[in-house]
């Protein structure tokens, strides 16, 4: 979580159109659910699959469109690490390069798809 940190990188935003049906002390409650909270390694759960660890980087990638192909590169291949602590398996570096900024770029049409939370 430092490497996020110290880099700026967004991996959490609440709902900005979205309105909640109840405001609470502890938060907010949507009746109908939203799209639009993003909570990237809230918790100590690992991502398990390729297909989830493609997921986290286009919703990074989404968060963060300042960021460059360079850096976009060098999270990925932060992220992707095992020893890391994010992913739950090892990746070859040839799996990286073809998820990276390129990959992402190219499969955001909008908002990346995510479960009503």
């Amino acid at each position: 979580m430092s490497y996020l940190h110290n880099n700026k990188v967004i991996y959490k935003r609440f709902p900005i159109q979205d309105q909640p049906t109840e405001n609470y002390d502890w938060g907010w409650f949507y009746e109908e659910g939203t799209h639009e909270c993003y909570e990237l390694f809230r918790s100590k759960a690992k991502i398990t699959t390729y297909k989830s660890l493609k997921w986290h980087l286009l919703v990074l990638w989404y968060l963060n469109p300042q960021i460059t192909q360079d850096k976009f590169t060098e999270l990925a291949e932060y992220i992707a690490k095992e020893q890391n602590g994010f992913v739950a398996f090892k990746l070859p570096k040839t799996i990286i390069k073809k998820i990276n900024y390129g990959g992402c770029k190219g499969g955001m049409g909008g908002e990346p798809n995510q479960e009503l939370k």
